[in-house]
């Protein structure tokens, strides 16, 4: 004993060990899943259809999270049916403001599909701490929410993002509310020391050409480049705010953001949505 003393002594005692990062996948989806003729999502497949390109990449892209815009309620029971058992799930409606009185959102006419149509965050493993945030919202007009949950096997923060477009008040089209609405995403992803959050932001990004409205996104959101203030995109390439399209009208409105470090990022098309496929994968520190 008194050997192993000394020696101990000697030498030293072992060196701590770090922990591994654990990479993990977070994909990013409007599936526009509506079957309300405003919503414009006809042509653009059949529920299962919509449900077969999340489950296409967990099963060939190893996704393990999932951040959905534009899911009806139903939809989502039967795609967590089909993911089995492990996966978690939180939700949130959209809800429709009439002056200030609000009503939850329906996935099909009023004389069809009575389910809710909202956001979803997914996640293949535990999920804690679910909840929405509040944003100014248009006081008539749709109402889109921000939700985040904790990701537990990566103690990692996940937020689900579906921004206002311009005009969402019907009367005040000219109204924007997208500048207040990103900055209030931004002070409570600020308070998450691991997070990945990502969705519809329904702008273009800041340094895209002839962009009127760069003014929506408040300084130290989107990064310029590694080192410097706010989050590095999933798409982005050094310094320069931008990426590949994510609709079908050609612009990027869709985003994938993170304090982890990325490893790679794609962007893939899909014939079941106006809306392209995000998909990062990060290294979570320990």
């Amino acid at each position: 004993m008194l050997g192993s003393l000394v020696l101990t002594a000697l030498l030293g005692a072992p060196a701590a060990v770090a922990a591994e990062p654990k990479n993990l996948q977070v994909m990013s989806w409007n599936m526009c899943g509506s079957q309300r003729s405003t919503w414009h999502c006809e042509g653009t497949g059949t529920p299962e259809q919509k449900i077969g390109v999340v489950t296409h990449h967990v099963r060939n892209s190893y996704v393990q999270a999932a951040l959905l815009q534009e899911v009806c309620e139903d939809d989502l029971t039967l795609l967590m049916t089909q993911l089995g058992a492990g996966w978690s799930k939180s939700f949130e409606p959209y809800q429709w403001s009439q002056d200030g009185t609000r009503w939850n959102s329906r996935c099909g006419e009023d004389t069809g599909r009575a389910d809710r149509i909202g956001t979803a965050i997914l996640v293949k493993g535990g999920m804690a701490d679910a909840g929405q945030y509040p944003l100014t919202q248009p006081y008539t007009g749709q109402q889109t929410p921000f939700q985040c949950a904790t990701a537990v096997y990566w103690d990692v923060r996940l937020c689900n993002v579906h921004a206002s477009r311009l005009g969402s008040n019907p009367d005040h089209p000219d109204w924007d509310y997208r500048d207040d609405q990103f900055a209030q995403i931004k002070a409570v992803v600020d308070t998450f020391p691991k997070v990945v959050f990502g969705g519809d932001f329904n702008a273009l990004p800041p340094d895209a050409p002839n962009n009127a409205a760069a003014w929506v996104w408040p300084a130290g959101l989107y990064s310029t480049g590694p080192g410097t203030e706010g989050y590095q995109e999933c798409d982005q390439s050094g310094a320069s705010r931008t990426g590949r399209a994510t609709h079908s009208f050609g612009g990027k409105i869709d985003y994938v953001f993170s304090s982890e470090t990325r490893r790679w990022c794609a962007v893939a098309d899909s014939a079941y949505s106006d809306h392209h496929v995000m998909i990062e994968s990060v290294s979570v520190a320990a």
